[in-house]
């Protein structure tokens, strides 16, 4: 039966299937950027004092300014990009900002949010990187080469190319587009890059701190090729920037984390090698390490350090000290340079100040020092040669060389007539290193 011989009702919902797949086909053959490009820009926030919106036509009417920018993604791939259209500075400006703006979201119109503080956008200086891609690979596994740096400023792009540093590619398929360059030849600016921006938030708030790399294994003794591996909360925008030579790191130093966490497991079988853990360690290292990232201030500096064990295993310290004094939490058992000791009163932990305590004779006198107990006044006094340390039982108030300190964590008498004290406060204050194992409990003190 042809179309003309069937039921009205038929040949009506056959051209109603027919106007669906017409839809569906236009849809598939539209740019999807048509959906989303955005034709206007809102600023807003407490942070500015004339909150405004700027159309299309508006944004075309002012000042162009056109910029290449270099750029890495998370991946690691390093990629151009060219740009033009309005300076971010002068839109803000439009917008009255105010001194007390700490911080910006750009958010898109298909729900893409980026916030960056004020400090990180306008007083650290951006650049692009002509020679960026060279020195290494150019997928971004390597550092590349800073030189011939030329400084850009952030844009709201009206046209841009991604992929390419020749403008004659440049469409409006990503605009509104806020574009950007790197502080450092190898800062991962590519997720920063915010297609369909349609709206700006300038805030007041005090911006958070990325939370401190940690390492494994820890600060301590070690094995000869130790390898040590470094962590932070996210392992993603937030970068761990690290040293070995006992300078602070900054955005200049290797980073640790080139392939953020949302690629791991589509790069496990490059995962160790560009994210390569520090090591082999074969001699005593320091490492220092901070984590830096978008829209946070960066981290504290933290410090692990290493000492590589003695193969001999005579528990010597590898710098020839003469204490090398080994305790474990919870157990009577100790060593003084490799002979064996046992306590009285074991070490333990203050769960409420996250302290070890030790009984203070045998800690201070393994190292070296002398004690002195008065019963009237609850004090016990650490000498060692002209070092003086007075602590007194239940009080954080101590003094050292005459000099009051204030320790977060008191002395305490334990049966049987034991007193204990924060043991890295005493040990350091006698000038050893206190290494802690978490994994098995082992304290190493070294001098």
């Amino acid at each position: 039966m042809t179309t003309a011989n069937k039921p009205p009702v038929c040949r009506f919902l056959i051209t109603l299937i027919g106007i669906f797949f017409l839809a569906v086909i236009a849809n598939l053959m539209s740019p999807a950027a048509a959906l989303a490009a955005s034709d206007s820009l809102e600023i807003t926030g407490d942070g500015v004092s004339n909150p405004v919106t700027f159309t299309l036509k508006e944004l075309q009417a002012m000042e162009q300014d056109q910029y290449i920018y270099s750029c890495i993604n998370t991946w690691p791939t390093k990629k151009w990009y060219v740009g033009k259209g309005v300076k971010l500075r002068t839109l803000l400006d439009k917008a009255g900002m105010t001194d007390e703006a700490t911080l910006i979201r750009f958010s898109s119109t298909d729900g893409y949010m980026v916030t960056l503080t004020v400090k990180e956008l306008f007083e650290d200086k951006r650049y692009c990187f002509p020679n960026f891609k060279s020195g290494g690979d150019g997928d971004g596994h390597l550092p590349g080469d800073p030189s011939g740096k030329v400084e850009v400023e952030p844009i709201v792009g009206l046209i841009s190319v991604e992929g390419s540093d020749n403008p004659k590619y440049m469409n409006d398929l990503n605009s509104l587009l806020l574009m950007l360059g790197q502080r450092t030849v190898t800062e991962q600016t590519g997720n920063l890059f915010v297609k369909y921006l349609n709206k700006i938030e300038v805030l007041t708030e005090e911006p958070e701190k990325w939370d401190a790399p940690q390492a494994n294994p820890p600060s301590g003794i070690v094995p000869p090729a130790t390898i040590v591996t470094l962590s932070n909360n996210n392992m993603d925008d937030d970068k761990i920037y690290y040293t070995t030579d006992g300078s602070i790191p900054t955005m200049e130093s290797p980073m640790y984390n080139w392939i953020a966490s949302r690629w791991w497991s589509a790069r496990a079988d490059v995962l160790g090698t560009i994210n390569h853990p520090i090591g082999p360690i074969n001699e005593d290292t320091t490492i220092k390490a901070i984590t830096i990232g978008p829209g946070k201030l960066d981290s504290d500096v933290v410090t692990f350090n290493y000492k590589i064990a003695d193969d001999s295993n005579n528990d010597q310290a590898p710098d020839g000290s003469s204490h090398v004094i080994r305790l474990t939490i919870g157990t009577m058992e100790a060593s003084v340079n490799g002979n064996p000791y046992t306590l009285d009163a074991a070490p333990y932990i203050n769960a409420e100040a996250s302290r070890t305590l030790v009984p203070v004779r045998f800690i201070s006198e393994a190292l070296g020092a002398g004690v002195a107990w008065n019963p009237e006044t609850n004090q016990v006094t650490i000498t060692d040669g002209e070092k003086e340390i007075i602590l007194a039982i239940g009080s954080s108030e101590v003094e050292v060389d005459g000099e009051k300190q204030i320790i977060d964590c008191a002395p305490i008498t334990l049966p049987p007539g034991r007193t204990f004290v924060p043991l890295r406060f005493v040990g350091e204050t006698l000038g050893a290193e206190v290494f802690f194992d978490p994994n098995n409990g082992e304290i190493s003190i070294i001098r």
